[in-house]
Parts: C-alpha cells; structure tokens; sequence
C-alpha cells in the first residue's frame, strides 16, 4: 500500500543576470535526475535503478487502525534555479525520487520478501512517474515569460499521474494479494524501468 508524498520542490534564483532577451525567447535548460541531495537525517533514500529497499528500512511505527501490513510512502520532487556563466543563463532542474523511512512502516506480518516486493514496486512507481516528469521537462518549450508556471503545471499533471497509478497497482492486485496480478504487475514495472533508462 502506498502513502504518497508530495516533497515541496525548491526553487533556487542563483546567479540571475539581467538582461535584454525578450520574454517570449526560449531559454536554455539543463534538466537531470540526481540522487545527490542533502539529507542530514539521513531519513530518505533516493531511488538508484537496481538498489532494493530492506525490511528495516521501514522505521515508522504501523498505525493500529490501518487493515494494511505495510505503508510505503514515497514521491519524487525537483529543485531548479539558474546557472550563469560566460554571460550566459541556464535554467538547472534537478528531478529526484525519494522513500521516506520515517514515514515507511511494516507490521509484522508483513515482513517478509513478497510483502518487500509489493512495497518495492510502489518505490520504482514512483521513480517511472519521475523519469516521466524529466522526459516532460525535457520536451516543453520554456521561456523566460512560462518557465515558473510550466514546471508547476508538468508536475502537477505528473504527481496526479504517480497517484492514479499507484491506486491502479494497489487496486488491480488488490493490495498484492492476487499473486498473478502481481507477477503481471512486477514485470510491467520492470519493463517500464528499463524504458525509463
């Protein structure tokens, strides 16, 4: 079962240099997805394709009054701000999926690797839906005049993707307890993530 987060994106103004440009010129952007953010806390993982989440990574306490066995609560984000050099300004977005361990919990009956396997599969959802917001990025026109309200709409339009995509995934295999819709489901996701690459 998922609990989907929504990680306020950051936008950072760094280095803007004023200029003549016309409002409506398009503007140069560098979108990439990283996992290299600051977590003092030490309190998320950031999705890397292939690194599998562990039973203990699910540190909060399970809510007695939920009938799920686990709670995987995950989403991805974005900072973006501006790069000057040589008189010349990028716009920079850096996309990133994230697991809250905090936020993550398993009762214990469900620890145990098939349960691991439906909460995994809610992680790689989520960084499919943010592989999916950088191919968007990538492909909109920005301009000086649309870049702030474009990024807002795309990752609006995105996050609402992940949601309904989640409660398909919990919906059609029934939380994983139609273990043939599951397998269906594990290399649907598998497919999607060697997509993605």
């Amino acid at each position: 079962m998922i609990k989907q987060i929504r990680p306020l994106f950051i936008f950072l103004c760094i280095n803007v240099c004023c200029s003549t440009i016309a409002l409506a010129q398009s503007l140069a952007v560098d979108v990439t997805y990283t996992t290299n953010i600051p977590d003092e806390e030490k309190k998320f993982i950031f999705y890397k394709p292939g690194q599998l989440l562990c039973i203990s990574d699910f540190m909060a306490s399970p809510s007695a009054g939920n009938d799920a066995v686990a709670i995987t609560s995950s989403g991805f984000a974005f900072k973006a701000g501006y790069k000057s050099e040589a008189g010349k300004s990028t716009l920079m977005i850096a996309v990133y999926c994230s697991f809250d361990k905090q936020q993550s919990w398993m009762k214990a009956a469900g620890k145990n690797p098939y349960i691991l396997s439906h909460e995994q599969s809610h992680f790689d959802i989520s960084y499919i839906a943010a592989m999916a917001f950088v191919s968007q990025l990538k492909a909109a026109g920005f301009t000086q005049q649309n870049y702030k309200s474009l990024i807002q709409s795309i990752y609006a339009a995105s996050t609402d993707n992940l949601e309904k995509m989640q409660h398909q995934y919990d919906g059609e295999t029934d939380n994983g307890q139609l273990k043939n819709i599951q397998a269906t489901w594990n290399s649907k996701v598998a497919t999607l993530i060697k997509e993605s690459l």
